[in-house]
């Protein structure tokens, strides 16, 4: 299915996410607490979109993904930094917060920051949450549902493929 997104619109929403990250952010400025209900909405539709539910396992919000990393975020000022300046461009997109964002939005959205520029925040944000998203969804044994895997490859390795 292809998204139903107008080309006025995609230019506004990527225009907004520029000028957010072209604005003199300073880590003084953002508030490096406990996520505020708007940072943890954005960051679970973000984590929601890089891995959906599908007919196997559930998505990224069902196996508590979104709160493990704001978990780990506790622990490093710089990672609860990146957060919250990836949750603040998102919602800064297209006058509405990113979670409210159609599906189709979302996954325009999210798709451009793939492949945006690699020393921008946009980037940035995308690939280390969904480094991080990725290992901590695949660390529960109930995500391994249709996969050919039973067990993690280490320290075993894979097994070979005549097995």
């Amino acid at each position: 299915m292809k998204p139903n997104i107008q080309r006025r619109q995609l230019l506004k929403t990527v225009g907004a996410f520029f000028m957010v990250y072209g604005l003199d952010i300073h880590a003084e400025n953002l508030s490096l607490s406990a996520p505020s209900r708007s940072e943890t909405e954005t960051l679970s539709a973000f984590v929601d979109v890089l891995i959906p539910r599908d007919q196997y396992s559930g998505s990224a919000t069902d196996c508590q993904v979104d709160k493990q990393i704001w978990s780990l975020a506790e622990s490093s000022e710089n990672f609860r930094r990146l957060l919250a300046l990836g949750c603040e461009g998102l919602n800064a997109t297209d006058g509405s917060p990113f979670s409210e964002l159609s599906y189709q939005q979302q996954y325009k959205l999210v798709s451009w920051m793939a492949e945006s520029d690699w020393n921008h925040v946009p980037r940035r944000f995308y690939e280390i949450v969904r480094q991080t998203a990725l290992s901590l969804y695949y660390a529960q044994p109930e995500t391994w549902q249709g996969l050919s895997i039973s067990a993690p490859p280490q320290p075993n390795g894979y097994p070979p493929p005549w097995k």
